[in-house]
C-alpha cells in the first residue's frame, strides 16, 4: 500500500530509514459483507444441563478462591455447546455480584472521588504553567458533545447489555479491573472462542477500560471473546505501575478465559495508542525473561508469552526519544513525560521505548515473538507515522518472524478506534483485528451511530 506521509516532521533520530520491504495487509481483498444489528442477546438462564467432560462444582470453587482478596461472589451459568461427537458440552459463564450493602457501595464510591480529586489536583500542578493543555481539554470536551449521539448509544450497552461483565477484578489495586464482553449464544454454542486482550489507550492519563467498548462490542458480536484492562494512570501510576496491572491483567485472562468460554491457546494482544506501547513492552519483556531468565524491567508479573498467539498495535508511541519534544509541543508537557518514563528517580525515556527495546534484544529472543501487525494513520499528528515505519523496521531487522504495517490513508490518531466504527459502513480496524483472529479474510458493514457531518466536525475539533 503506497501513503502519503504526515506533514508534522520528527527530528532526524526519529526519521527511519527507507525500507522498500516492508509487508502490508492489503485491503482490497475483501471477503463477505454482512450488516450488524444492535439488538443483544441474554446470557442463558440456569437449566438442567447434559452432562459435562468436567465438575462445575471445581471450576466455581477454584474461580471463587482467585477472587477471595476482592470479596467478590459469584454464580455459574451452563450454556450446553455441540461438540465434534455430538454430545453437548457445558460452558462457565461466571456472573458477577458485589457483596455489601448500599451503605458499602457509598463508601467504596465516596472513596473513589476522593481519589480523582486529589489526582486532579496533582495531575493540574504539572500542567498548570502552560495553556496548551487548557485548549486541548476543551476541544476533548467539544469532540465530546459533538459525538454524544453515538456515546450515548454505547452507555446504554455497556450499562444494560446481559453480555456484558463490567468490572471484573483481576488484582488489588484501585483499577485492577476489566470488561469483558462475552459473545453471543450461537458462537458459544460451536465450542471455546478466541479471546482478544485489549488494552486502552489515553495519553496514560485519561485512559479509561470503557474505551474499549466499541471494538469490544463489535468483535463480541462476531465470536470472539473481548477482555479491556484497566489500569493506573498519571499521575496515580508511572509506566512500570502500568506495566504490572497490564501483566497482571493479562496473566489473569490466560488463566480465566476457558471460565468465559474463552480459548487459552488462541489468545491475541491489541493495544492503542499508549496501550499499543504498553502491550509491545509487556510481551517482549515476557518473551526475554523466558528466554534468558531473570527479571527484566517490565516484566512482572509473569506470564507464558507463548500464550499469546499476535499483537497488534494500533497508532502507537513506540520511540517516546524522539517522541518528546514533539508532545510537549502538543500539551503533553516533559516535565509529565519524564515522570512517567521514570524508574526510581531516574528517566529511561529509551529503556521504556519499544523500538529500543527491540533493537537490543538477542536473536533468540526477538526469534520468539509472535507475530506483530502494525495499524496507523497516514494523518496521525499526535504519533506521526513515522514511529510505526522506524518500528516495523527495527522489528524486521532484529529477527521478529512476522513483523508487518498496515497505513490507514489519512486517517488521523482517533478515527480508527471512534470516529470510523461510528461512521457505519466498513470498520476497518475491527476487520483487521477480526482478520487476524481468524486467518481469513473479513468485511462487515456496520450501521451508522452518527451523521457523517458530525463526525466529520468531531474529527476537526478532536485534539489528538
Amino acid at each position: 500500500m503506497v501513503a502519503e506521509r504526515s506533514n508534522g516532521a520528527l527530528a532526524e533520530s526519529a526519521k527511519a530509514p527507507s525500507l522498500p520491504e516492508i509487508e502490508t495487509v492489503a485491503p482490497e481483498d475483501l471477503g463477505h459483507v454482512s450488516a450488524s444489528s444492535d439488538d443483544e442477546e441474554s446470557l442463558p438462564s440456569n437449566g438442567r444441563p447434559p452432562p459435562s467432560p468436567f465438575s462445575p462444582e471445581a471450576a466455581k470453587r477454584d474461580f471463587a478462591r482467585r477472587l477471595s482478596r476482592i470479596t467478590r461472589s459469584l454464580s455459574l451459568e451452563l450454556l450446553p455447546q455441540e461438540g465434534e461427537d455430538g454430545v453437548s458440552k457445558e460452558s462457565l459463564v461466571p456472573q458477577h455480584t458485589y457483596e455489601g450493602g448500599l451503605l458499602s457501595a457509598l463508601g467504596a464510591r465516596l472513596k473513589e472521588t476522593l481519589l480523582l480529586a486529589r489526582l486532579a489536583a496533582q495531575l493540574y500542578s504539572y500542567v498548570a504553567g502552560g495553556t496548551m493543555w487548557a485548549v486541548n481539554f476543551w476541544r476533548l470536551v467539544l469532540f465530546a458533545l459533538i459525538l454524544m449521539p453515538g456515546f450515548l448509544q454505547m452507555v446504554v450497552f455497556y450499562f444494560f447489555a446481559p453480555r456484558m461483565l463490567r468490572s471484573v477484578p483481576y488484582g488489588v489495586e484501585s483499577r485492577n479491573v476489566m470488561d469483558i464482553y462475552v459473545p453471543r449464544k450461537k458462537w458459544r454454542r460451536k465450542g471455546p472462542r478466541p479471546v482478544v486482550i485489549f488494552i486502552t489507550g489515553g495519553a496514560w492519563i485519561i485512559g479509561y477500560k470503557g474505551w474499549g467498548a466499541l471494538l469490544g462490542r463489535r468483535l463480541s458480536q462476531r465470536g470472539v471473546l473481548v477482555a479491556c484492562l484497566d489500569y493506573r494512570n498519571f499521575p496515580q501510576g508511572a509506566l512500570p505501575d502500568m506495566l504490572e496491572d497490564v501483566n497482571r491483567g493479562i496473566s489473569w485472562v490466560l488463566n480465566n478465559a476457558a471460565l468465559y468460554g474463552g480459548d487459552c491457546h488462541r489468545v491475541y494482544l491489541v493495544g492503542q495508542s499508549a496501550g499499543a506501547q504498553l502491550g509491545a513492552l509487556a510481551i517482549f519483556s515476557q518473551v526475554q525473561q523466558q528466554v534468558e531468565g531473570g527479571e527484566v524491567l517490565g516484566g512482572q508479573p509473569a506470564w507464558d508469552p507463548s500464550k499469546i498467539q499476535g499483537f497488534v498495535g494500533v497508532s502507537g508511541p513506540y520511540n517516546m526519544y524522539a517522541l518528546a519534544d514533539h508532545l510537549d509541543k502538543r500539551g503533553l508537557y516533559k516535565n509529565i513525560i519524564c515522570r512517567l518514563m521514570s524508574v526510581d528517580g531516574r528517566v529511561l525515556m529509551k529503556e521504556l521505548s519499544p523500538t529500543y527495546v527491540t533493537r537490543r534484544m538477542s536473536k533468540a529472543v526477538t526469534g520468539r515473538i509472535p507475530p506483530v501487525l502494525l495499524m496507523h494513520g497516514t494523518a496521525d499528528k499526535t504519533v506521526p507515522m513515522e514511529i510505526a515505519v522506524e518500528y516495523v523496521t527495527a522489528l524486521k531487522e532484529s529477527g521478529v518472524p512476522s513483523a508487518k504495517l498496515k497505513l490507514y490513508r489519512d486517517k488521523t490518531h482517533t478515527q480508527p478506534i471512534v470516529e470510523d466504527p461510528m461512521r457505519g459502513g466498513q470498520d476497518e480496524l475491527m476487520d483487521d483485528v477480526l482478520s487476524l483472529v481468524t486467518g481469513k479474510e473479513e468485511r462487515h458493514s456496520q450501521f451508522p451511530m452518527v451523521p457523517s457531518i458530525l463526525i466529520d466536525l468531531a474529527s476537526w475539533v478532536c485534539p489528538f
